[in-house]
């Protein structure tokens, strides 16, 4: 019977450890004491209770340590309460269990150490938590890629509905052996590397999802997280043709995430570009791009609202001016920037070296991206928005490092830690203004918001002040909310005192968390800002 009850009570502990408790309980049948004797002297105590001749006894390894099954009736704190009266007894303690994921993670890549962008990202203590349950495919838009490289050649993701080199479109997708990827910059189905090409697209691969815990090199953000090489630059010039093909074929054929390394700025007004972001936006993937080298403040990439651009910080300083966590000298910056991340220096896989440092806005991106592949692994069961939630606001502030750009670094760095905790901060408003010139408020925004969760006119209302006093007025935004979404834009044609109010119960996150419109750092409480319009 004692064995029975046992066997029930570990079967719920197996349970709750699957949920990731981290609890300590004081196992219900056993105690170990510590002994002033030595065993035997100890057993022949016990004997002479009647009360405790159940009790059994076994030696953990030294003759004055025991642990002992409590017998039945018997409450454990009884129990030991019980034992502490006998002489032979030094000291006796329950027999805690632990629940959870305990031990201290760290993979065993031998050039992890000089990855201090996983440190600095807090991924190590991220890692802890979880390595992540289910595959997520991160799509690598580049230049090649050197598929044989030892630290990638099980990061690639492979199509299993087709045959390699049978020279048939087995999964009829359009695309003959895209077994691993596909090269839209020469239209055949190999996006390696050549003599010229690859050195890029393999670092930032690398960063994503270099072999995890495989004992060689460096390590990328999850075991369950590939890649899928697309290969759309290189020796051919390249085209709104290649992009918006490249992008159709990602968000068709599985990947989750899509991160492009790469200057965007000549795409604005390209009608192809903003169709591949809106397919693939629209299949539901997460859009990433770097903001650019260029140390420009609102850059023209920044009027594309369907991605996200990453801002690079520095990982390691290098000078006694620079600290971790500053801008790099050389990225852009602005209210259309959306996340910050390390991007210099940044070790991980090269082409011709096996592995080197490389910097710039184009690895800030992968960075972040492969933090939202692995929110998405340990968390399947997220939707998009969801996921960009807990990656934003799990983002740590680093204004106080950055007076010259505050605000508009995004969110601030990713904190990969903070974005698989349970909690996250709530979105708020981070400032208002009224732009005379062009009779528009503009309302920028800290956080995601759920686009279902306000309406037109349910969340916002603009009131107008008079004398008699006052009076609501119809709103009109002038831009949609998607998820790179910085700023509300009102249209304001009338002249005259307002009141702006976001009410918060109305302005939630993915999650249903309210607004902090009141900026005490919890959820609720309504914006309210005034405004005088002439």
């Amino acid at each position: 019977m004692k064995k029975t009850i046992l066997i029930l009570f570990l079967v719920s502990l197996n349970v709750l450890a699957s949920e990731n408790k981290f609890e300590r309980y004081a196992h219900p049948t056993q105690a170990i004491a510590f002994l002033k004797t030595d065993i035997q002297k100890f057993k022949d105590s016990v004997e002479k209770k009647p009360i405790n001749q159940s009790v059994s006894i076994r030696s953990l390894g030294h003759k004055q340590q025991v642990l002992i099954s409590v017998p039945m009736g018997f409450k454990v704190d009884d129990f030991i309460q019980d034992i502490k009266k006998d002489n032979n007894v030094e000291l006796i303690v329950p027999n805690f269990v632990y629940l959870g994921n305990y031990p201290e993670y760290k993979p065993n890549d031998p050039l992890l150490n000089k990855q201090r962008h996983h440190f600095v990202m807090k991924n190590t203590e991220a890692w802890e938590i979880s390595t992540g349950k289910e595959e997520v495919v991160v799509a690598v838009t580049d230049d090649g890629y050197k598929l044989d490289h030892e630290d990638l050649i099980n990061s690639w993701f492979k199509n299993s509905n087709e045959i390699a080199d049978n020279g048939i479109d087995d999964d009829q997708n359009g695309y003959v052996d895209d077994v691993i990827g596909y090269d839209f910059n020469e239209m055949d189905n190999d996006p390696s590397s050549d003599s010229r090409y690859g050195s890029h697209g393999t670092h930032v691969s690398g960063i994503v999802a270099a072999g995890f815990n495989n004992n060689t090199g460096v390590v990328g953000y999850g075991p369950n997280i590939k890649v899928m090489p697309i290969k759309f630059y290189g020796k051919n010039s390249w085209t709104s043709a290649m992009v918006l093909e490249s992008y159709t074929y990602a968000a068709n054929n599985g990947a989750k995430i899509i991160t492009t390394s790469y200057m965007i700025d000549d795409f604005v007004g390209d009608t192809a570009y903003e169709k591949a972001l809106n397919y693939a936006y629209n299949k539901g993937l997460i859009l990433f791009n770097s903001a650019g080298n260029g140390r420009a403040r609102q850059s023209k990439r920044t009027a594309f609202t369907k991605l996200l651009l990453v801002a690079s910080t520095i990982s390691k300083a290098i000078s006694r001016r620079e600290k971790t966590d500053m801008k790099s000298f050389f990225s852009n910056y602005g209210r259309g920037v959306d996340i910050s991340a390390p991007g210099e220096p940044i070790h991980s896989t090269g082409r011709s070296l096996k592995y080197v440092d490389m910097s710039g806005t184009s690895m800030a991106a992968p960075n972040a991206a492969g933090t939202a592949a692995l929110i998405w692994s340990v968390h399947p069961e997220y939707s998009r928005d969801q996921v960009v939630a807990k990656l934003m606001m799990g983002a740590d502030s680093i204004d106080a490092l950055n007076k010259k750009y505050i605000n508009l670094l995004g969110a601030g760095r990713v904190n990969a830690e903070e974005s698989l905790s349970e909690k996250h901060k709530p979105p708020h408003i981070i400032n208002a203004r009224f732009l005379k010139n062009k009779k528009e408020l503009r309302i920028h925004v800290w956080g995601v918001l759920a686009s279902s969760s306000f309406s037109r006119s349910g969340g916002i209302i603009l009131r107008k002040i008079t004398e008699l006093g006052s009076a609501d007025i119809a709103i009109k935004l002038k831009n949609d909310y998607f998820l790179g979404t910085n700023e509300l834009v009102l249209d304001i044609q009338e002249k005259g005192e307002f009141e702006l109010i976001l009410l918060s119960k109305e302005i939630v996150d993915p999650f249903g968390q309210e607004l902090d419109g009141d900026h005490n750092g919890q959820a609720g409480g309504d914006f309210i800002y005034k405004f005088t319009a002439d």
